[in-house]
């Protein structure tokens, strides 16, 4: 998985994110962190959104 989000193409590493978010248990965020500081702004975006997800799952996890 690592090898892919440091893929240089773009398209590589928004599937690596997609399959990590997938098959990562609930806060496994720690790719994602590092794919947030990725050159691309659709993968910022993207790592942006599933950390987000992952929080609000935390959230309704917890109530």
């Amino acid at each position: 998985m690592a090898k892919e989000l440091d893929s240089p193409d773009v398209g590589t590493r928004l599937r690596a994110l997609e399959a990590w978010a997938q098959s990562a248990p609930p806060g496994a965020v720690d790719p994602l962190i590092l794919a947030y500081e990725d050159k691309d702004e659709r993968v910022r975006a993207r790592a942006m959104e599933l950390i987000e997800q992952d929080w609000a799952r935390a959230a309704d996890a917890e109530k």
